[in-house]
């Protein structure tokens, strides 16, 4: 649970944010290895032709965070929904945020 303080923070962030940053989910990261997340396929839930095109999902992260780090005037939002049964409740968004 965030403190006070800290939401205090994030909001005056997010008040001064005037570049939006967005990627859109397409798969769902089930890693644990957080040291270093998304390297083998087996940590995402992947549709069959997905497989060929995880590099370039990892790439959209990474850039869309390098991107932000270098302006503080920018906001990261990862979208994408629980969108495979398997991954339980976990959305594309939320793995998404949990890799970067």
């Amino acid at each position: 649970v965030a403190s006070p303080q800290s939401s205090d923070h994030v909001v005056k962030g997010l008040a001064k944010a005037t570049h939006l940053i967005m990627v859109a989910g397409h798969t769902i990261f089930q890693g644990t290895d957080y040291a270093e997340p998304g390297v083998h396929t087996k940590d995402w839930v992947l549709l069959d032709y997905q497989s060929k095109q995880l590099d370039s999902y990892l790439q959209h992260i990474r850039v869309a965070v390098d991107l932000a780090a270098n302006d503080d005037e920018s906001l990261v939002l990862f979208s994408g929904g629980a969108t495979r049964e398997s991954a339980g409740p976990r959305s594309e968004a939320m793995s998404y945020w949990l890799y970067a």
